[in-house]
């Protein structure tokens, strides 16, 4: 049976990512091991590094991948958040302005009592 579609590019698609040579090097030997065209002596080789270091950067690789795959919420971002915060901010102030201005109104009431003679309002 005849394959169709396109051939596969294997690790020419770490060609075309953005990052250094050094970097898109180490990704191309961490592939190759996986799939099974290199050993991990042979990467090591190449790349100049010991068997420690090659499965700490292929494990460290590997866990960035598995974070960038992590399902991500739906939809488009709330807008709101800094909306919110100035909302938030502007009804802190008001609210304050608002206590101060009933404190006053209970004080006027309070006065007017006294200078009328009469027992001052309880206040709530």
């Amino acid at each position: 049976m005849e394959r169709v579609g396109r051939k596969p590019r294997k690790l020419k698609h770490v060609e075309k990512l953005t990052g250094s040579e050094q970097a898109k090097e180490r990704l191309k030997w961490i592939l190759a091991t996986l799939s099974g065209e290199a050993t991990i002596p042979e990467a090591c080789r190449a790349l100049e590094i010991n068997e420690a270091r090659f499965h700490q950067v292929r494990n460290e690789w590997l866990q960035a991948a598995v974070g960038c795959l992590e399902p991500a919420p739906l939809g488009r971002p709330p807008k709101h958040d800094a909306e919110d915060a100035g909302r938030l901010a502007e009804l802190q102030q008001r609210i304050a302005l608002l206590e101060g201005e009933l404190q006053v109104a209970h004080l006027r009431a309070e006065l007017a009592s006294i200078r009328s003679g009469k027992s001052p309002p309880k206040k709530s």
